[in-house]
């Protein structure tokens, strides 16, 4: 568990706070010590560049919205249901947290190949879940092996457009849509609707 006195968090932190308002572009070594009041020497005991910087802290973060949602999806629930959750915990996780949210989906995107690869694989695994749905519908014919790639994709767009507007606040609203988007073509019209009323 970090502590305020932790300089690593501390840099982590001013970066996730100066890119979200300055944008990646804007963002650079010397603006995040200013703003974290540290020396040079402090930076480069922990990364080896700000591309490296970038590169950890959207690992983290990352890494902790695979941990909380995920383990809103898994369980003994019914598969509609661990969907809602999943994607209910998603939501008002960007609604709290619009910085880190604008980071990882927008900003961090900037830093390269490896920070754009975390984002897919983190895709990846929501889509593993949304998969489970061929086992719950009547007939998997009518699906591609890239059904549920599409639907955590077409997820992430809507939400990146609004964590992009910073209309973050409307996402909530947005889960009876969002759930049966997710769960129709595996459960149909008539049974997605019902779970996602």
């Amino acid at each position: 568990m970090s502590t305020p006195a932790d300089p690593r968090r501390k840099i982590i932190d001013v970066l996730i706070e100066t890119t979200a308002r300055a944008g990646y572009d804007h963002t650079c070594i010397e603006r995040v010590l200013s703003a974290a009041n540290l020396p040079e020497a402090t930076f480069y005991a922990f990364f080896e560049s700000l591309e490296d910087c970038f590169i950890q802290a959207g690992d983290e973060l990352i890494d902790e919205l695979e941990l909380v949602v995920l383990g809103q999806m898994s369980g003994g629930a019914p598969w509609p249901q661990r969907i809602r959750r999943g994607l209910q915990t998603l939501l008002l996780l960007i609604v709290k947290n619009p910085d880190r949210a604008r980071f990882v989906m927008i900003e961090c995107l900037g830093a390269g190949r490896p920070a754009a690869e975390r984002l897919r694989s983190a895709q990846a695994m929501f889509a593993v879940v949304i998969e489970e749905g061929e086992e719950h519908a009547g007939s998997v014919e009518h699906l591609s092996p890239h059904t549920a790639e599409g639907i955590v994709g077409g997820i992430a767009a809507i939400v990146h457009r609004r964590v992009l507007e910073e209309n973050t606040a409307e996402l909530p609203a947005l889960l009876p849509d969002l759930l049966y988007f997710a769960l129709m073509p595996y459960l149909g019209h008539e049974r997605a609707l019902a779970a996602a009323a």
